[in-house]
């Protein structure tokens, strides 16, 4: 059956051979094909076998593409999970892989390897560094009652000695028993700063919540300051803005951490001004306290000013020498702010002084 043109409906209509662009691209087609001299006997036979061949590399070649983007994809997300810190990861070898793709796939799981057995060294080692820290911070917070009960007992022998010699008319002598209650007292004050700092590392610090008027307990600090700060001729100022003096943390902890701070800037201060403010705000929705300490003294430089909460550490070996200290009161205030759920930061500039600020949460810490 033909239709009006006299072609088998479903068939194609044979090609125009005279047509010469439809016999270049039968030319073009053989050229691939292995048996390229037939063309000129039968070239339409000759076409359809090079069509053919065409067809099976086209195949061959989308196989072996489909089979290296999943190579690939497996390499890739090898290298995915090495960066998500997966070094247990592995690329798999296939005998009908690419050479070069499983060269690439040999070298990552070496790689992968390495990068496991380091990283298993490396958190072995941690563990036991973080062993041995707490190891350590455990006893020296034993150890706080041995170390400062005979220091305590020196401080109260030197002292009953001084009211001997004042009786028996030997005020000379008093003034080496002076000396000796000032060692005694700095002594006990870097044992102090020790095993405050061991009992925050050890977790055994408590805080012991409660609702405190702010104002009072600054006013409270500036009456145990006054001796000292006059003594270095300085000057402490006080402003104080609280809309809200209420505030609930814990008022031992919150002092130790102002005294520091007022301390360091009495200290580091000579002939100049001191100023303790304070005011609250509303951030997000949560009241907050600002407490700002500032100072006319030495300043920090600022290469310093992000070591100076670490632990042991001062401005520099020059400071270390003239000051004195053991470098742990800022890194004790940071860990009590930590545990107030609050934070401390430092604004500083050299021979100009520096400002500390601390905020805390007015309603006590996130729970």
């Amino acid at each position: 059956m033909t239709d009006s043109s006299g072609h088998r409906p479903g068939h194609d209509p044979p090609a125009d051979l005279s047509d010469p662009r439809i016999v270049a691209l039968l030319r073009a087609a053989v050229a691939l094909a292995p048996d390229a001299a037939a063309f000129a006997s039968d070239p339409r036979a000759a076409a359809e076998t090079a069509l053919a061949v065409v067809a099976a590399e086209l195949a061959a070649l989308r196989d072996y593409r489909e089979r290296t983007e999943r190579q690939m994809e497996e390499l890739f997300n090898t290298i995915t999970a090495f960066a998500a810190l997966d070094y247990d990861r592995r690329a798999l070898v296939h005998d009908d892989n690419d050479e070069l793709i499983n060269a690439m796939a040999i070298g990552l799981n070496m790689m992968g390897e390495e990068l496991s057995h380091t990283m298993k060294a490396l958190v072995g080692a941690r563990d036991e560094a973080l062993a041995a820290s707490r190891a350590k911070s455990a006893f020296l917070a034993n150890i706080s009652h041995e170390l400062r009960t005979p220091l305590n007992a020196i401080i109260g022998y030197s002292e009953i000695i001084r009211e001997d010699l004042v009786d028996a008319g030997q005020d000379a002598l008093t003034v080496d028993v002076d000396r000796l209650q000032i060692a005694s007292r700095h002594l006990l004050n870097l044992i102090q700063d020790v095993l405050d700092l061991a009992r925050i590392e050890a977790g055994r610090v408590d805080v012991r919540l409660e609702s405190i008027d702010l104002r009072t307990l600054l006013q409270e600090l500036q009456t145990t300051l006054a001796p000292s700060v006059k003594e270095a001729g300085n000057v402490l100022h006080a402003r104080v803005e609280l809309t809200r003096p209420q505030i609930l943390t814990d008022p031992l902890r919150l002092q130790q951490i102002l005294l520091n701070i007022l301390g360091n800037a009495n200290k580091f201060t000579v002939g100049g001004d001191i100023t303790l403010s304070a005011c609250d705000h509303v951030e997000h929705g949560r009241h907050f306290v600002d407490i700002t300490v500032a100072d006319t003294g030495i300043g920090i430089p600022a290469d310093k000013l992000e070591t100076i909460f670490d632990a042991f550490t001062q401005v520099d070996d020059t400071a270390t020498r003239r000051f004195g200290g053991t470098g742990l009161g800022l890194a004790i205030s940071r860990r009590l702010c930590d545990l107030l759920g609050g934070s401390i930061v430092v604004a500083s500039e050299l021979r100009r002084g520096s400002t500390f600020r601390v905020r805390l949460p007015v309603e006590g810490p996130a729970r």
